[in-house]
C-alpha cells in the first residue's frame, strides 16, 4: 500500500513532518508515495543544513553587527520614506490593542487591510526595503499590544543586495518583532519579467529566496510563512497579466484578492496558535 502524508500547513511543523514521513517508512514498513519521500529527503538533505546554519546565526545575532551590505545604501531611505515614517510615528500611539500591523513596501501600501481583518493598520511605504523596515521598527511601539504583525518586504532589495544580506535583515526583523507579537511573513510575490524593466531572471532568484525565508521562519516559534508566489504565476512562470496593473510588479484587484486570501489564512493560523499557547 502506498501511503501519503500531507505537507504541514503551518511551517513550524516542517521538520516534524519530515521526521514522521521518513521514520514511518523505516520503522513501520509502510511505503511512502514518491511525492512524500522526495519532498521529505529534500528537507532532510538540503534544508536541514541550512536551518542549522541559520540557527547558529540567530543565536549569535544579538552580539553580531550587521554586514555593511545589509545597511541602507545611498538614496535607499527616500524623502517619501522619511515623510511616511513621520506620519506612522504620529498615528502609532492610537493603534488599538489587538490590531494587526501590516509592514511592507508599495505592494503593502496599496493593500486594503480592512478586507483581511477588522483592526488592520497599514504601515506600507513605497520603495521600502528590509533595511528601511529595520530603521523604522522602533516607531511601532504598538507591536507590544498587537495581535499580529504581517511582514511583506524584500522585492526592492533585489537591486540593492544579495540574498544573504536580505535574509540577514529579515532575521533581525524577526528577532525584534517576535519578542512581542506573532508574525506572518509573506513570500516575495512574483514579477512579470516581460513587463518589468530590468527584471530578467528575477523570478528564479525570488523563488530561491522564498525557500530560504520559509526556512528562516521555522526558527521562530511564533512565525507563520505564507506563500502566495505560486498563486499568481501563469504558464510561463511569470506574474500573470491578469494579476498586475501593467507594470509587472504591482497587483491589480484580482491579484490582491489572491494575496488577501492567503494572508487572511496566515493570520488566522498564527492568532489561533497564540491563543492556544496562552490558555
Amino acid at each position: 500500500m502506498i501511503f501519503h502524508i500531507s505537507r504541514p500547513v503551518n511551517w513550524n511543523g516542517y521538520l516534524a513532518w519530515c521526521m514522521v514521513a521518513l521514520c514511518v517508512e523505516k520503522k513501520k514498513g509502510i511505503e511512502m508515495s514518491y511525492q512524500t519521500k522526495s519532498y521529505a529527503w529534500n528537507i532532510y538533505a538540503v534544508r536541514m543544513p541550512l536551518l542549522f546554519l541559520l540557527s547558529v546565526l540567530t543565536a549569535a545575532g544579538g552580539a553580531a553587527e550587521r554586514s555593511p551590505q545589509a545597511n541602507p545604501g545611498e538614496g535607499e531611505l527616500t524623502a517619501h520614506f522619511r515623510r511616511m515614517s513621520t506620519y506612522h510615528g504620529r498615528m502609532d500611539g492610537s493603534v488599538p490593542e489587538g490590531a494587526v500591523l501590516f509592514i511592507g513596501d508599495s505592494i503593502t501600501q496599496g493593500l486594503c487591510v480592512a478586507a483581511i481583518c477588522e483592526h488592520g493598520v497599514n504601515y506600507g511605504i513605497g520603495s521600502d526595503t528590509t533595511a528601511g523596515v529595520l530603521e523604522r521598527l522602533p516607531l511601532y511601539t504598538s507591536t507590544a499590544r498587537a495581535a499580529a504583525v504581517v511582514l511583506a518586504i524584500g522585492v526592492n532589495d533585489l537591486q540593492r543586495r544579495d540574498n544573504e544580506y536580505i535574509l540577514e535583515n529579515l532575521r533581525e526583523i524577526l528577532e525584534r518583532v517576535t519578542k512581542d507579537v506573532p508574525v506572518v511573513i509573506s513570500s516575495i510575490l512574483p514579477l512579470d519579467e516581460r513587463a518589468a524593466a530590468g527584471s530578467a531572471g528575477r523570478n528564479e532568484r525570488i523563488a530561491k529566496l522564498n525557500e530560504e525565508i520559509a526556512a528562516l521562519c521555522i526558527l521562530f516559534p511564533t512565525c507563520v510563512y505564507v506563500n502566495a508566489f505560486p498563486l499568481l504565476l501563469d504558464d510561463t512562470k511569470n506574474l500573470s497579466v491578469f494579476y498586475h496593473v501593467g507594470d509587472g510588479v504591482h497587483p491589480n484587484t484580482a491579484g490582491y484578492e489572491k494575496w488577501i486570501d492567503a494572508l487572511r489564512n496566515g493570520i488566522e493560523t498564527v492568532t489561533k496558535s497564540e491563543k492556544v499557547q496562552k490558555r
